[in-house]
């Protein structure tokens, strides 16, 4: 239930990435530093440097990332756009190595999931994005000491080749909106992951509130909501902070992550009369939102000795 991100619609990794860094064009470069950290450029990449600031973050993100307290686990939060469309194959040589490193640093991957791209507009999600992954790290150190890994860096290559554009955002605990069944501390403490069935369909959707009111308004709405999402067999995972921009070309505010027991059940509440009746309050409090709709997958079992 999103806007698309390159369009403002009212409602309804380090070392590796420095040696990027180094081939840019010198007016590509100079472009990038007039963007605040994490920030890129809206406009269509039009050369092959172009493309991949839409994918890598910039130096300046890992200084800026660098300064901030370290207080605890966080989640860095991918939505991919493959190449080609629909064909994870290529990143996912990148995302073997990128998963080994994660676990090496005592991070997971707690979600990872194949975007649904093929829904009925009137739900609003994006249909941008072909996969969805929550990389779970310990400590924002940890995030910064896998870039330093080299079998990570020799991997970025595939990373680069296998996407055409990626959003990637911070996650961190507090600001909760909903009484969450998880919080991105317990998923670490407990060495546990989002639970999820084949059937399963969960939503990811970002939050960007109206300044005036706009977070209370959406509050109105959240504690309606939630009874209706937990009495179809639903729960919401996350409520957390949407921190800091990693690679993203917006900002946000909050970040939730919806479970259903299956599409149909998620259809059917969405089209509810009940749910119709308190979307007023949603849409008052919202400026945008950016909702990815996806299906987990299989994961290896973890070792949590």
């Amino acid at each position: 239930m999103a806007t698309r991100t390159r369009l403002r619609l009212p409602l309804m990794f380090g070392l590796a990435v420095a040696v990027v860094a180094a081939l840019t064009l010198p007016d590509r470069a100079q472009a990038q530093e007039d963007l605040p950290p994490g920030i890129v450029s809206k406009e269509v990449p039009t050369t092959f440097m172009d493309a991949v600031w839409q994918i890598n973050a910039t130096p300046a993100f890992f200084e800026a990332l660098a300064e901030q307290p370290d207080h605890g686990p966080t989640i860095n939060l991918n939505f991919l756009r493959y190449r080609p469309r629909g064909d994870g194959s290529r990143y996912g040589l990148y995302g073997a190595a990128a998963g080994e490193g994660i676990i090496g640093v005592g991070g997971d991957i707690i979600y990872h999931a194949e975007g649904i791209t093929d829904m009925n507009p009137i739900f609003e999600f994006s249909e941008d994005w072909d996969g969805v992954a929550y990389a779970m790290y310990p400590r924002r150190a940890a995030y910064l000491q896998l870039q330093r890994d080299t079998a990570y860096q020799a991997a970025i290559p595939d990373r680069v080749a296998g996407n055409y554009e990626r959003m990637l955002y911070v996650l961190s605990d507090g600001e909760a909106i909903y009484d969450a069944t998880g919080s991105i501390t317990n998923f670490h403490e407990t060495c546990t992951r989002v639970a999820a069935t084949p059937d399963n369909v969960v939503v990811s959707e970002f939050l960007r509130f109206k300044e005036d009111g706009g977070r209370e308004s959406y509050e109105q709405f959240a504690a309606a909501f939630q009874p209706m999402l937990e009495a179809v067999g639903g729960e919401v995972t996350l409520s957390v902070r949407a921190e800091m921009p990693i690679v993203s070309e917006e900002y946000w505010d909050h970040f939730v992550s919806f479970t259903f027991p299956s599409k149909d059940v998620m259809t059917h509440l969405y089209q509810s009369g009940e749910f119709n009746e308190i979307n007023a309050m949603r849409i008052a409090g919202l400026e945008a939102t950016l909702a990815v709709l996806s299906t987990p997958q299989v994961m290896p079992a973890k070792d949590c000795n």
